[in-house]
């Protein structure tokens, strides 16, 4: 007599294969990740020249509160901190760069990409030493403590909306740097050497002080006048 509910074989089968094949499958190098595809996440076209472009992505980064470390006529770049809220000892930040090239019609293209690094809090505790005349030398902890970020990961954003809303903010910019450009006000056109004080001096190389201003040169001193010969006395007569 047959089974009333006999067991559906032939889907188990192919549910084993199923599960089988997926074990199966390896996880995708980085090489396969980054396969080099038609895209445009990481670029996009500007009307105008590409030192308008690159001053427009310099506002654009400002306007997002990122510090500026570098502003080039062709290139800019700069970074930006975060924490995390529910972590104290959670911190990360955004390595933004931006290069400008013309494209050949008048126009100009910007690549950019920013590099997310997370960092972790690391604490150290230190200790000093105490000198017994029984025991010598004992470590003993104090209550201080070093901390500092040691870097856990860092890594391209590949996300095209987070470049998207860049791109977004730089059309918006091109005026304000079009009219920038014309007035030659921008760092690009004005480089600013880091190493010269308030006064315009330049720092000694390797210290960081600014070098003492040359002094002028001494006038040499007036020499005096040349006094008259003292005449002889006359002879008094005998």
């Amino acid at each position: 007599m047959p089974a009333k509910y006999p067991l559906p074989a032939p889907r188990a089968g192919l549910l084993a294969l199923a599960l089988l094949l997926a074990a199966c499958k390896a996880t995708p190098t980085i090489d396969e990740r980054d396969s080099f595809t038609q895209g445009n996440t990481y670029s996009h076209r500007f009307a105008g020249s590409s030192q308008v472009a690159c001053e427009a992505g310099r506002r654009s980064l400002l306007g997002q509160g990122y510090i500026i470390d570098k502003a080039e006529s062709n290139r800019v770049s700069g970074h930006k901190n975060y924490q995390d809220q529910e972590n104290d000892d959670q911190h990360a930040q955004i390595l933004f760069n931006v290069d400008c090239a013309p494209s050949g019609d008048g126009n100009a293209i910007v690549y950019v990409s920013a590099l997310r690094e997370l960092y972790t809090m690391k604490k150290s505790s230190n200790s000093a030493s105490v000198g017994l005349s029984v025991l010598g030398a004992v470590s003993m902890p104090v209550g201080a403590s070093d901390d500092s970020l040691v870097k856990t990961s860092s890594e391209t954003i590949s996300r095209g909306a987070f470049y998207e809303g860049f791109f977004e903010q730089v059309e918006r910019n091109l005026p304000s740097a079009r009219a920038a450009i014309s007035a030659g006000a921008t760092p690009g056109q004005n480089p600013v050497n880091p190493n010269a004080n308030a006064n315009g001096a330049a720092a000694r190389p390797g210290t960081g002080a600014p070098a003492a201003p040359a002094r002028p040169p001494v006038p040499p001193a007036a020499a005096p006048a040349a006094q008259p010969a003292t005449q002889p006395a006359p002879a008094t007569p005998r």
